[in-house]
């Protein structure tokens, strides 16, 4: 619900790792207590929102919305130099077959809300998705479980619907975040809802936050994002001064007993260059790392702040810059450390400065002119997914560029980070862009458990093409720095959306099924009729088809349960006989057990032992270089 030009990327080619100077640490925190809480009645018996009130909701983002771009800062250092050509281009689409989506339906909109700002988060039985207003519950066939509900059913103290949800699945906790932030009255802040179960159509412990700091003449949480980690919730927004904040997670999870003392820790980033990258005019929201892992880190590892520069916005250098955070909940502070910088290959970011919105051309609309679309080219798209193999870590990232001529392409990268020294690398880099002359941007990427990649995104051209959402992705062992799916479309718009004063999106979302760790989820904005309309789908890349591409970890056969004092491990069909790793984890991330086991006729029959272990849930992984398989076992 806003345009937050974030920041832009960095570029050079090689995986040029700079280390930082990682001694120069942030002023101290502040912690400050929710200002209130309360537990909701079961979603199941909330309201369903009214017209009057959809409406109402509607109008009143518009005038926030005004507000908004009248107070959005503007940063005028833009110096924009010539484009350099894209090395890491990719002009072909890929040759692989994958599947078509698996389930693909319309999800909840509001054409008088621009733009949606779609959001969502797949669990175990059931999808979430919101929109400025409301919020809906799916079966995972699309079946309508409940909804719409109006936000403000849940967040009782914002009555006006000020919107920005984000959802999301703690895959690690078995529950439901939703989150909306407060910006009509002083002083603002947020509110974030967690549910008491895994069930998203029940009741839920609600936390209301303030700042002092935060009001709605000059400053407030825009563009709010937040991630999952063992020791937080973390949160970025875009704020003056920029901040980092961090929700006690634990507490949160709690509830009631220990709402009283459950509390953020704001710090504010001081390291120059500031606004996360000063002389850039884009104005950035830095995201953080959420955890995809099969198991959350170790308590205590730190998690990293992710953003980029590039020179052609004005900014200092082409470069992603990566910085360290140390939450200790005992003391509530966050420490903020310079980390690394990543160089990547040469892209740029610029459009026409982030202060306007016509951008992209639609069918029968020109870019640059009146009705052209947002390009949404100012930040790394949420989320950051962090991933955890034999070895090393991955990250992915995305975000649009400026192919030429004022049509996007979408840039990603894998980050790998060393698990012993936390430094991260570019492992592979490529800038997506098949030579149609379409636009494809608003991206959103996702990595899964074989260390597939999936990327998905909104697209249109200036001739026919109406804003559509399509998706591609590229297999583990692939050819590195290329999409080498065959592109496939979810939906095709059908008519250009011009009633919208060029907004679009401004939010997107791509997560991975807790049930099997492979299927991705998607929602996204595209066009139907001549209005914004949302939609949610579904996606494998591997074992999709006879035709498609079969992963032979696919075809093995798992079995993994408690049997007495122990957990039995039982695989077979094993790609090969290669050593792998047998892992057990508790629900924050601690590594109980780890042992190399080497297969006979591709086959593994392991016990781990539960003696002392108290009742919960745990989590074995099962793995090697090549690929992992995740298990969820509850010990009794």
């Amino acid at each position: 619900m806003k345009k937050l030009t974030c920041l832009a990327l960095a570029v050079i080619g090689v995986n040029t790792l700079i280390a930082q100077t990682a001694n120069t640490q942030q002023p101290t925190s502040t912690y400050i207590p929710a200002s209130s809480f309360y537990e909701t009645i079961p979603l199941r018996d909330m309201p369903i929102q009214t017209e009057e009130d959809r409406i109402a909701a509607a109008q009143h983002h518009e005038e926030l919305e005004a507000r908004r771009n009248a107070m959005r800062p503007q940063y005028l250092n833009f110096k924009p130099i010539p484009a350099e050509p894209d090395p890491v281009i990719q002009t072909d689409n890929g040759i692989k077959t994958i599947s078509a989506p698996i389930v693909n339906f319309d999800g909840q909109s509001d054409a008088n809300s621009c733009p949606n700002d779609p959001n969502g988060a797949v669990g175990p039985t059931q999808y979430i998705q919101a929109y400025n207003s409301s919020y809906m519950v799916y079966s995972k066939t699309g079946a309508v479980l409940k909804g719409p509900v109006d936000l403000k059913s849940i967040f009782t103290n914002i009555p006006g619907d000020d919107g920005d949800p984000v959802i999301l699945y703690d895959k690690f906790a078995d529950r439901w975040f939703i989150s909306e932030f407060q910006v009509s009255k002083n002083p603002c802040g947020f509110s974030v809802a967690i549910s008491k179960t895994n069930d998203a159509t029940g009741a839920y412990y609600v936390y209301n936050f303030s700042n002092s700091g935060w009001n709605t003449s000059s400053n407030y949480p825009d563009y709010l994002k937040f991630s999952v980690w063992s020791d937080g919730y973390y949160m970025t927004a875009n704020l003056q001064p920029q901040q980092i904040m961090v929700l006690d997670r634990a507490m949160m999870l709690a509830g009631k007993p220990a709402a009283a003392t459950t509390g953020m820790i704001v710090t504010n980033y001081t390291f120059t260059p500031i606004a996360f990258g000063d002389n850039n005019s884009l104005w950035n929201d830095a995201k953080i790392l959420d955890c995809d892992a099969s198991a959350l880190p170790p308590y205590g590892t730190p998690n990293f702040l992710v953003f980029f520069q590039n020179k052609n916005s004005g900014g200092y250098s082409n470069m992603i810059i990566i910085d360290k955070l140390v939450h200790d909940t005992a003391k509530h502070t966050l420490t903020i450390s310079k980390w690394d910088s990543l160089a990547p290959a040469t892209f740029n970011s610029y459009f026409q400065g982030g202060s306007a919105f016509n951008t992209l051309a639609q069918p029968g609309v020109k870019s640059y002119s009146t009705n052209a679309v947002d390009a949404l080219e100012g930040c790394f798209n949420f989320r950051v997914p962090f991933m955890v193999f034999t070895g090393y870590n991955s990250v992915v990232l995305s975000n649009t560029v400026n192919t030429g001529h004022c049509v996007a392409g979408i840039r990603w990268y894998e980050l790998r980070q060393d698990p012993t020294t936390y430094h991260f690398s570019i492992y592979q880099q490529g800038t997506y862009a098949p030579t149609d002359g379409a636009n494809r941007w608003n991206g959103a990427i996702a990595m899964d458990g074989d260390g597939d990649i999936g990327l998905a995104y909104c697209l249109d051209d200036s001739t026919k093409t109406y804003g559509s959402l399509r998706y591609t992705g590229r297999m583990f062992g692939d050819a590195l720095g290329t999409m080498t799916a065959t592109e496939q479309t979810a939906v095709a718009g059908t008519s250009p959306v011009i009633s919208c004063s060029s907004r679009w999106g401004d939010y997107s979302d791509l997560t991975l099924d807790p049930t099997d760790g492979l299927t991705f989820w998607h929602t996204n904005e595209y066009d139907k009729g001549g209005s914004a309309a949302n939609r949610v789908f579904s996606f494998r890349l591997s074992n999709v088809s006879p035709l498609g591409v079969i992963n032979p970890i696919n075809l093995a056969q798992f079995k993994v349960y408690q049997n007495g004092q122990v957990i039995d491990v039982i695989a077979n069909t094993l790609p090969s006989d290669d050593e792998v790793q047998v892992d057990l984890f508790d629900v924050v991330g601690k590594q109980i057990s780890t042992k190399s086991v080497k297969p006979t006729g591709n086959s593994i029959n392991e016990e781990i032992p539960v003696n002392g272990l108290s009742t919960g849930v745990y989590f074995v992984r099962v793995g090697n270089l090549n690929y992992q398989r995740v298990f969820k076992v509850l010990v009794k």
